[in-house]
Parts: C-alpha cells; sequence; structure tokens
C-alpha cells in the first residue's frame, strides 16, 4: 500500500502556530485597527469634538446676544410707538396739528 503525499498530515501546534503567523494574523492586521491606530484615532476625534463644541459655544454666546439685543430694541420701540401715540392724541385733541398734517402722519405709519 501506497502512502499518498497529498494525504493530510495531523495538525501539529508548530504547523498552527505558522500559519497564524504567515497568514492568520497579517489577514487581521488587514481588516482591525492596532491599538497604535486606535490611540491616534481617539486623540484625533477628541480633538475634532472639542474644536466643534467651541465653535458652537460661541455661536451660541453671539446669537444669545443678539436675541437679547432685539428684545431690548423691542421693548424700547414699543415704548416709543405708545408715547408718539399719547403725543399725536394730545396734538389732535387740542387741534395743534391740521387734520392733512395728522394724515400725513398717518401715511408714515410709523406704529
Amino acid at each position: 500500500m501506497k502512502k499518498d503525499k497529498n494525504a493530510k498530515k495531523p495538525l501539529t501546534l508548530e504547523v498552527l502556530a505558522e500559519y497564524n503567523q504567515e497568514v492568520f494574523l497579517p489577514a487581521l492586521d488587514a481588516h482591525f485597527a492596532t491599538k497604535t491606530e486606535l490611540k491616534e484615532f481617539k486623540k484625533e476625534f477628541k480633538e475634532f469634538k472639542n474644536e466643534n463644541l467651541t465653535n458652537q459655544d460661541k455661536m451660541l454666546k453671539k446669537l444669545d446676544t443678539l436675541l437679547i439685543e432685539k428684545e431690548a430694541r423691542e421693548h424700547r420701540e414699543e415704548k416709543e410707538n405708545k408715547l408718539w401715540a399719547i403725543i399725536i392724541n394730545s396734538l389732535k385733541e387740542h387741534r395743534i396739528l391740521s387734520p392733512k398734517e395728522l394724515d400725513e402722519i398717518a401715511s408714515l405709519e410709523i406704529f
């Protein structure tokens, strides 16, 4: 009885270790990140995240300032409109302004 040269040999630890070194571990390296690559990625991600959050904080502060200024301006304009309404009503009641002048003021649509 002749032995077949292509017959499978029993698996030994030495053959398995050699296979791991030559085939399996290089294949893993190609598909997964190493610890060094992962640390570098974490560092870059933190820098990116910090920069984005810092920029968002700056924009939110500016937006808050603009909103406060808008509210203050609207409040001031409301008071001015009430003041002008009182003045114009007084001028109208005491006939200081002519009807033509009152119409011109109304056409301005200030308030």
